[in-house]
C-alpha cells in the first residue's frame, strides 16, 4: 500500500511541476481567486490545492492534466468534452476517428524501438488520445441520441434486415 501511495503522489507531483511550466500561474490567481497557486503547485510547499481550488484552475487554464492525474491513479480517465461544439454527422465523426487514429499511428511509428520518450512527446501522445476518446464519446451519444425508444431500435432491426444481409443459419 505505502508504495502505491508514493507512486501515486509522485505522479501527482510530476503533474502539478508540468502544469505550472504550461500555465502562468499569476493570470489563473487574477481570474479564479486562488491564492499562492505557484506553491501550492511546489511539492516542496507545505500549501496544498483544494478540490474547489482544481476545478477553478482546470477550468481557467482549460489543461486537464492535475484532474487526469489523480483519475489515472484510480485506474480512470477524463475526456474534455465540448458540448457547445458544432453538431457532427455520424459519418463525419466516424471519418474524424480514422484521423485520430493516423495520428496516433504516427506516433507509434515516431517512437518505434525508443526506450523513452520525452515529456512534452508525451504529453502531445496524450493530447492526441484523449481527442480520439472524446471524438468516440461524441458519437456515441449521437449514437444514442438517434435510438432514443425501442420502437426506434426495432425500426433500425428490419431496416437492417429488409436490406438482404444475409443471417447465419437463415443463408
Amino acid at each position: 500500500m505505502g508504495s502505491y501511495l508514493e507512486s501515486t503522489q509522485l505522479n501527482y507531483d510530476h503533474a502539478c511541476i508540468a502544469f505550472s511550466i504550461a500555465n502562468k500561474c499569476a493570470p489563473i490567481e487574477r481570474a479564479t481567486g486562488v491564492k499562492k497557486l505557484a506553491d501550492k503547485l511546489n511539492p516542496e510547499q507545505p500549501h496544498k490545492l483544494s478540490v474547489m481550488d482544481l476545478e477553478l484552475i482546470t477550468k481557467a487554464s482549460d489543461d486537464y492534466g492535475l484532474v487526469n492525474s489523480m483519475l489515472y491513479s484510480l485506474n480512470m480517465i477524463a475526456v474534455n468534452i465540448d458540448k457547445n461544439g458544432d453538431p457532427e454527422t455520424f459519418s463525419k465523426r466516424a471519418l474524424n476517428n480514422s484521423v485520430h487514429a493516423g495520428d496516433l499511428a504516427q506516433e507509434a511509428l515516431s517512437n518505434a524501438g525508443k526506450d523513452r520518450i520525452t515529456h512534452r512527446n508525451k504529453q502531445s501522445i496524450i493530447r492526441k488520445a484523449q481527442a480520439s476518446i472524446g471524438n468516440l464519446v461524441l458519437l456515441i451519444n449521437d449514437i444514442e441520441g438517434r435510438v432514443p425508444n425501442s420502437t426506434s431500435f426495432f425500426s433500425m432491426g428490419v431496416d437492417f434486415l429488409s436490406s438482404g444481409v444475409p443471417l447465419p443459419g437463415l443463408a
